[in-house]
């Protein structure tokens, strides 16, 4: 398994590729290969990245896998100042239970380190309960959406 930035891989069309199969999965795939396709991914949520977890012992379309991902950039679905944000956590069907989001969540805390030094915090915003409490984010509080709902914030400490 290998941890990848999107936006510094080669071949974008091979994950634009398997997303567009996994819409069926989660609705806010279709939404994020909007942001991709319409490449305003950065323009919505800020600087940041697109971390994908390949499985390059599994080949999908003579490409690595695309096993799980997660965004971590400036800004997420939350209306807030606080900064940076771990979102649409992913990890496809047939990968569950492997605790991959995990990995790439703490590849996301490291890269925090450096490249937020300023953030206390790491957040993520959330419908679930129970979920992140495993990768050590303790609930902060509720927040308004951009589409105007609540949403549940979860923060953990950046170790700066």
């Amino acid at each position: 398994m290998q941890i990848i930035n999107y936006f510094d891989y080669d071949d974008k069309t091979s994950i634009i590729s398997q997303l567009e199969i996994l819409q069926g999965e989660w609705r806010a795939i279709g939404f994020l290969l909007s942001l991709l396709k319409e490449e305003s991914f950065h323009e919505k949520l800020g600087n940041g990245f697109l971390y994908i977890l390949l499985d390059e012992d599994k080949i999908t379309n003579g490409k690595p896998t695309v096993a799980s991902f997660v965004t971590f950039c400036d800004r997420d679905e939350v209306i807030s100042e606080f900064r940076p944000w771990i979102g649409f956590v992913f990890t496809t069907p047939v990968y569950r239970g492997r605790r991959l989001a995990g990995k790439i969540i703490e590849h996301c805390m490291k890269v925090a380190e450096t490249a937020y030094p300023e953030s206390e915090y790491v957040y993520v915003s959330t419908d679930e309960e129970g979920l992140y409490e495993k990768y050590g984010f303790d609930f902060f509080e509720k927040m308004k959406t951009v589409w105007g709902e609540e949403s549940r914030v979860y923060r953990r400490k950046n170790k700066c």
